[in-house]
């Protein structure tokens, strides 16, 4: 949820590629102890086990498989993703390092962005857990099984149209996160990931990490410094933002020309995000204005004071427009 870095002109809006319910009944609301002890338990099983398994991640129509292997050792996380249809590709995760492997002959290629392939939910910290429930009611749905395994079913439901739900498959054993369904107010299922085969290890040999695809190599590091090493307070602000949303990172970083500097401003309500991406227009650049989505991820686009604004996210259509038009410049007293 879950940042990356987009081109205002080139925005990447793709994501890559996630028996009957034995539900009892819904069981507790969002300041209910029982269901914030699950968040707790599954945000500490995702830094805590070593595993290997399959999992399955569909968006819209497009369905991969991946093979992961993750380790935890003194407190370092490792992972191995290999995807198991489509384009051949592994992902080597390393605390904030990312490498991805495409085989040689491939004309494909691997762009900077934090979608790689992997079970997704973002990582809640305990402030992160209490910003969530100020937004959303978390309520216990009963058990299911998954992979194989028992799980205890949480269901996410946002207070207001401006974020959308999900459902998620902790195992009851572990915590770990086994299947998700991200839920669109129509109560679809636009994007799902879900766990088919899943073994727990005291420990992972070297070997299961190691790469087996001999191809180019693409790394990149998430968590690193703002590119041009300043440290400056955000020079924009949207003059209305959705209840619960605040500031949550801000950066500045060279443009798509390497010389126009480009500011992205995030905003998080500890689940939901979005990314406003603020950079000056061109005399010859058509800018890019309205609505665009793929899937559940939407964006849109706003001029403002000779500067174009593109607000992104996997968040319903009128959240990104309320935040792209209401940006203005600090210290603006009036919109155009």
């Amino acid at each position: 949820m879950k940042e990356g870095m987009y081109s205002a002109r080139r925005v990447w809006i793709g994501l890559l590629g996630c028996l009957s319910l034995l539900c009892i009944g819904d069981t507790a609301a969002a300041d209910n102890p029982e269901a914030k002890a699950w968040l707790q338990k599954m945000s500490s099983a995702a830094r805590k086990y070593n595993y290997e398994g399959v999992f399955i991640y569909l968006h819209g129509n497009r369905l991969q498989a991946v093979r992961i292997v993750h380790s935890v050792e003194k407190e370092k996380e490792h992972e191995r993703l290999v995807l198991l249809n489509g384009l051949q590709r592994e992902v080597l995760r390393s605390n904030g390092k990312v490498t991805y492997i495409t085989p040689k002959n491939s004309a494909r290629k691997v762009e900077q962005r934090r979608n790689h392939p992997r079970p997704g939910f973002p990582l809640l910290s305990p402030q992160r857990i209490d910003k969530l429930i100020e937004s959303y009611d978390v309520i216990l749905s009963g058990q299911d099984r998954v992979a194989g395994r028992t799980t205890q079913r949480l269901t996410i439901k946002p207070r207001d149209k401006l974020r959308y739900g999900y459902r998620l498959w902790l195992d009851h054993e572990t915590g770990l996160l086994l299947k998700t369904e991200l839920l669109s107010r129509q109560l679809n299922i636009p994007e799902q990931f879900m766990f088919t085969t899943v073994r727990f290890l005291d420990s992972v040999p070297a070997a299961l990490l190691e790469p087996k695809l001999d191809g180019n190599k693409f790394t990149f590091y998430r968590n690193h410094p703002d590119e041009t090493g300043a440290v400056t307070p955000p020079s924009w602000h949207p003059a209305e933002l959705p209840r619960g949303f605040e500031l949550s990172a801000h950066r500045h970083f060279p443009g798509a020309d390497k010389q126009s500097p480009m500011e992205q401003l995030i905003y998080s309500d500890g689940l939901s995000s979005v990314s406003v991406f603020i950079e000056p227009l061109k005399p010859e650049q058509k800018p890019l204005q309205g609505p665009s989505s793929l899937g559940v991820v939407n964006a849109f686009g706003a001029t403002h004071d000779h500067f174009q604004v593109i607000a992104l996210g996997e968040v319903p259509p009128a959240t990104v427009r309320k935040i792209a038009t209401s940006i203005q410049k600090n210290g603006d007293r009036n919109r155009d």
